[in-house]
């Protein structure tokens, strides 16, 4: 069991999809997530033949609160003080009035010949601020000397009647160095919050805030939901900024084909499920006229401030060559989410919000399938397509549709493997190149330098797998010959007291080498503490709840056609059988274990078993469930399987 006051150490980590570029850490119980870029292709198209892709965007990298629940009210969240940033023994309100639900406003600097800012433009008033909202402007990005040629610009805003009217640059801080003209963020805007309780069923819950006090949050909660269970006293949330059209897409110009709406690409979001129909018509259609975002059915106002919800998806309609390659940055959550599901015959747009490939069976998971009419909130299955819930994939401009009949829907917990490259003639896969072992760990070395030496007694692994290793501490040292125990501030230690229990740096995922038959070594990673306790590794996992067979796909890994079969015994994944070895995996492909029981229109009566939806790409929801209500489901974190 793992002391509760060990100190978190966040590793970086390459999955498939999202780069990620860096990572937050935070206190015991709060879930931290990774800031990246997504790469998005979209193929030239034309008026009169546009290439559509379904985007992805996630979450807005711009969190704005963490901090503890004191007491929920109905729809109001209500926070405890915090210190204040001048002086900490002051306790301060962690908000201001009417801040958190506002359309926020935007301005533009002007330059001076001398390198100083001029003036500042407003060119969005906003509406809503109940207070005076800060200004921030970004760094000069010329000279070097502090006060002669290297100086930040500072400004307050003047709020009339709850719109930014002007903002005057502070007297004597016109800045210099300014060689760029600098962005101007100023506060306010739509936000939301989520619980990021780490052991909480909730957690990744979120909701639009409609307004705030300095204290208090009041949510939009328009499924009623209990918000004393969902945000219980003490438990920890984040607030953080809503995506815009012009936040995602550039305000005053964009990378897409501008123009009036004969010529310009078109952005498609679907409309609130009261608006829709079951046509074409479900969706608003957007388009950058050059100057600023305009619905095409009323162009007459800027829709620059138009949501993109968390769980949303968009259509992005080239039409226009060439074809663009294009990234979006945001945040890969490392927490479950939820997404809606709207009402019986009505659509949702809904994202991937995980910044990596997923298996359609994440985004609609086993636990919220029902054959039962009378569960009015769960996604219906039913081997008549007409008759279930469908599941709508775009790819290559061409809408596929999915449903589910019901095989393995009682699946718990989802069987996973781990791969090696292939070891086979012309790299094809082996029974020996595939892995879904766990063990203990009983020690640990710690060197300075080289490989951290894993001892695991008949550990079955063998060189190449990549392992993912948790619960593994230590007494923290220094990179002395040999090691000494060093305290919280790097100082040796001088009695057992001052000893410093920390996370060792071997928790994460690790290609494994140099492997015996009770060690193996964890390939390029030094030590930085003396093991203690037991730790555990792990390649895989049966699952639990199966029904029947599974198929497997080896998907990347430089190789192709590699094909299996998850044999099913006691509702577990017991072995696995390879039906087609593929050739070419030079590289550890990805291990898909597909549920089973998904179909695709078109296919016959065979189950499609799954699909596999991009890491920026969405799907279109549509219920067909003949009590359906509407409601959120809970989405699995794939990279939380481990």
């Amino acid at each position: 069991m793992c002391p509760t006051y060990l100190v978190n150490v966040c590793f970086m980590k390459l999955f498939l999809g999202f780069i990620f570029v860096a990572t937050l850490c935070g206190k015991s119980g709060e879930i931290s997530d990774s800031i990246g870029t997504l790469p998005i292709s979209v193929p030239s198209g034309s008026t009169d033949s546009p290439s559509y892709s379904v985007v992805s965007a996630g979450v807005k990298n711009k969190v704005v609160f963490r901090g503890q629940v004191k007491q929920v009210n109905g729809n109001n969240i209500k926070f405890y003080r915090v210190p204040n940033l001048l002086d900490p023994t002051l306790m301060s309100w962690p908000f201001r009035d009417g801040m958190l639900a506002c359309n926020k406003a935007r301005a533009v600097a002007v330059l001076s010949s001398d390198k100083s800012i001029l003036r500042i433009d407003v060119n969005e008033s906003g509406a809503g601020y109940l207070s005076t909202p800060r200004v921030s402007i970004s760094l000069p990005t010329d000279g070097n000397h502090s006060w002669h040629n290297n100086e930040q610009a500072f400004a307050t805003a003047v709020v009339n009647s709850g719109s930014v009217v002007s903002i005057s640059l502070d007297s004597n801080y016109s800045g210099m160095g300014y060689q760029f003209v600098p962005n101007i963020e100023i506060e306010g805007g739509v936000h939301f919050i989520r619980n990021i309780e780490e052991n909480s069923e909730h957690a990744g819950k979120f909701f639009r805030i409609s307004s705030n006090t300095g204290d208090t949050l009041t949510l939009d909660n328009t499924l009623s939901d209990d918000l004393n269970s969902l945000f219980p006293i003490h438990s920890m949330v984040e607030v953080f900024e809503s995506w815009t059209l012009g936040s995602l897409l550039g305000y005053s110009e964009t990378f897409l084909n501008e123009g009036n709406d004969s010529v310009a690409d078109y952005v498609y979001l679907i409309k609130p499920i009261v608006e829709q129909n079951g046509t074409i018509h479900d969706y608003s259609a957007y388009f950058h006229d050059g100057v600023s975002w305009k619905k095409k059915s009323d162009p007459t106002f800027d829709a620059s401030g138009t949501i993109i919800y968390p769980d949303e998806s968009f259509i992005l309609a080239r039409r226009s060559s060439p074809g663009l390659e294009f990234k979006i940055s945001g945040v890969a959550l490392s927490l479950d989410s939820y997404v809606q599901i709207p009402a019986e015959k009505k659509r949702f747009l809904m994202n991937n919000p995980f910044g990596v490939d997923v298996m359609l069976s994440d985004l609609i998971p086993n636990n919220s399938l029902t054959l039962d009419v009378n569960e009015t909130k769960k996604w219906y299955v039913n081997a008549n397509q007409e008759t279930a819930d469908n599941v709508e994939v775009l790819k290559n401009g061409v809408w596929t549709t999915y449903w589910n009949d019901g095989t393995n829907m009682g699946i718990t917990s989802k069987a996973f493997i781990t791969a090696r490259r292939g070891t086979g003639v012309a790299g094809s896969m082996t029974l020996r190149d595939i892995s879904m072992s766990s063990g203990e760990i009983s020690n640990m070395s710690n060197p300075n330098s080289g490989n951290i030496v894993v001892t695991s007694p008949g550990h079955s692994l063998k060189r190449g797998f990549t392992v993912h290793i948790s619960n593994a501490y230590g007494y923290k040292t220094n990179n002395d010959t040999p090691k000494q125990l060093i305290d919280f501030d790097g100082n040796v230690v001088s009695n057992e007291a001052d000893k410093f229990l920390i996370y060792s740096s071997a928790n994460g995922f690790f290609e494994i080498t140099n492997v015996t038959t009770d060690t193996f070594e964890l390939l390029g990673k030094s030590g930085n503490c003396n093991f203690e306790g037991t730790a555990s590794w792990r390649t895989g996992s049966k699952g639990s709840g199966y029904d029947s067979n599974a198929y497997v796909a080896f998907i990347g890994g430089g190789g192709r056609g590699a094909e299996g079969i998850a044999v099913v015994s006691g509702g577990s994944v017991q072995s696995v059988i390879i039906t087609s070895p593929g050739y070419g995996y030079t590289s550890a492909p990805k291990v898909l274990v597909f549920s089973g029981g998904w179909r695709c229109l078109g296919s016959g009566n065979a189950p499609f078993n799954d699909a596999l939806v991009p890491a920026a790409s969405g799907i279109l929801l549509t219920r067909n469930h003949p009590n359906g209500q509407s409601s959120s489901i809970r989405v699995s974190n794939p990279l939380r399987r481990f």
